[in-house]
């Protein structure tokens, strides 16, 4: 079975709590949005680690961004950008999206070191 098909439950698993928590809330600012993703890429790549077996760093982490552009997708499908005009606002989302699946990619990177380093991940586990 494929990595992303083992973690499809524990995605929508976070997809359902995110929308929970997010239920009474109508607009999601763009610090509120980056705050949820960090703690999805957080337990995202911690399963990843788990469950793979045999795929290498790269192929972890295009499984990864799949997940997590997946989870913006259901998650966040309107994001409040402040002084923006209603009117040009839908324009702009793309774009902001774009921005922080720049940034989680590099989230990524940065996460998967410091849980090498603190013993998180064990070094056997990696390739």
């Amino acid at each position: 079975m494929k990595l992303a098909e083992l973690l499809k439950p524990e995605l929508e698993n976070l997809i359902n709590e995110s929308k929970i928590s997010l239920n009474e809330v109508k607009r999601v600012a763009i610090g509120q949005a980056w705050k949820i993703l960090q703690l999805a890429i957080a337990n995202i790549i911690q399963k990843i680690e788990v469950l793979s077996v045999d795929e290498t760093g790269k192929d972890k982490k295009t499984v990864a961004m799949d997940l997590l552009n997946n989870f913006y997708d259901k998650v966040f499908t309107i994001i409040d950008i402040p002084f923006i005009p209603p009117l040009i606002e839908p324009l702009i989302h793309k774009y902001v999206k774009t921005f922080l699946m720049i940034l989680v990619g590099s989230t990524i990177d940065a996460m998967v070191t410091t849980f090498r380093e603190t013993g998180v991940f064990l070094q056997s586990n990696s390739k």
